[in-house]
């Protein structure tokens, strides 16, 4: 049987009941969030990541992080990188643990495989040996990762309802979202490989810390009057339950249409704001519709992407 290792963020508890009962249940180990993209950027800290992360260990469970990618580009990819290292260092992540880099957002290039590799490259130049990627099944499948040429070969995927990972060679393997403890549901994992639930030996870690992020322009992106940030990207989104297409990128926006689940829109741009990310589909005229296609709290997708 595969050891079981939990991933956790900001929405988990981190009271030291809560890891107790991950390890009562047979859990190993615990991934923790502990950044979001960088310093320019939006320079997140997971707020409840020191107490995780302690309680975790009190309750005996080996401790390991992740960041999550907003990146586009690979200097962007490496400013991001320092930033989940410098934190990495202040939590007390040791060089034991396994760094992951969670990239699946909207906002990262379409095809991402050398942006990941700049990133994971850069944490482990910073002295973290031990490094990961994950992702859903579906970004292996469309190439937007191509797992032969990324520097990370355990590879952590995300696939759930299904009976295998559905991606060759997966070392750790994101069953379900909603295994249930301590009164709540969280993301489960399967470590096929001991990546995650058996002990790394500790490396020295550069004195040196990492460089200042310098300033970078973010090809093809914008902000628009309302203030909000797009990304250029061209693609299709196949609805799968129904949804509203607006005048404008906010639900207070006129209604074009309600589109049917099945529904297909081209969009040529995206943007994460408010609870949702949206797409911008071009119309005649010059004029545009917009779309909620995914919520931006819980990443959950309204469709499928190409």
């Amino acid at each position: 049987m595969a050891d079981l290792v939990a991933d956790i963020a900001s929405y988990q508890p981190s009271d030291l009941g809560f890891f107790q009962a991950l390890k009562s249940a047979g859990v190993k180990a615990v991934i923790i969030k502990l950044t979001e993209g960088s310093n320019p950027g939006s320079a997140y800290v997971n707020p409840k990541a020191r107490a995780q992360i302690s309680n975790a260990r009190q309750a005996g469970l080996l401790v390991h992080a992740y960041h999550y990618a907003k990146f586009y580009g690979a200097q962007d990819a490496r400013n991001e990188a320092d930033w989940f290292i410098q934190n990495a260092k202040a939590l007390g992540i040791g060089s034991d643990s396994v760094m992951a880099l969670d990239i699946e957002d909207t906002s990262n290039a379409r095809y991402a495989t050398d942006d990941a590799n700049a990133f994971l490259q850069r944490v482990k130049d910073l002295g973290y040996p031990n490094i990961d990627i994950y992702s859903m099944a579906s970004w292996f499948w469309q190439g937007r990762l191509n797992a032969g040429q990324l520097i990370a070969k355990n590879k952590w995927v995300a696939n759930y309802g299904v009976s295998q990972p559905g991606v060759d060679a997966v070392g750790l393997w994101q069953y379900t979202s909603s295994f249930p403890i301590y009164g709540v549901k969280i993301d489960m994992s399967y470590d096929f490989n001991g990546f995650y639930s058996r002990p790394h030996s500790a490396q020295p870690i550069p004195i040196k810390e990492p460089e200042a992020p310098k300033p970078i322009k973010v090809p093809d992106s914008w902000v628009d009057p309302l203030g909000d940030k797009w990304i250029k990207e061209d693609g299709t989104f196949t609805s799968n339950t129904a949804l509203h297409l607006r005048w404008g990128a906010r639900t207070t926006s006129s209604v074009i249409a309600v589109l049917p689940a099945g529904s297909v829109v081209k969009y040529d741009a995206c943007s994460r704001h408010g609870d949702f990310v949206w797409l911008r589909q071009p119309r005649p005229n010059g004029q545009f519709g917009y779309v909620a296609c995914r919520d931006a709290k819980t990443n959950e997708p309204y469709g499928s992407f190409k």
